[in-house]
């Protein structure tokens, strides 16, 4: 997976992701568990967009819509995760 470049929201206070990558199909489900079980941890879950080679992810403190260090802490270990695949 190649390093993921994140991006504002337009119409939201969001960080977004996009990764695409022809090994991504096959291994996008173990990079999803990897961050979804980090997220569980802190209590903190993503919105996920998830077909075929194509994942994105968005993050954002639902309980006061703004971005958060919990976001910036969740985006960090993203990056990590999608350095490893």
């Amino acid at each position: 997976m190649a390093a993921a470049l994140w991006a504002w929201g337009a119409t939201r206070r969001v960080l977004s992701v996009r990764d695409r990558g022809p090994g991504l199909a096959a291994m996008a489900f173990g990079f999803m568990s990897r961050v979804a079980l980090q997220a569980e941890k802190m209590n903190h879950h993503p919105e996920w967009f998830n077909v075929y080679n194509k994942v994105q992810i968005t993050l954002t403190s639902h309980d006061c819509g703004e971005l958060t260090k919990k976001d910036v802490k969740l985006a960090k270990f993203i990056e990590k995760a999608a350095a490893s695949v």
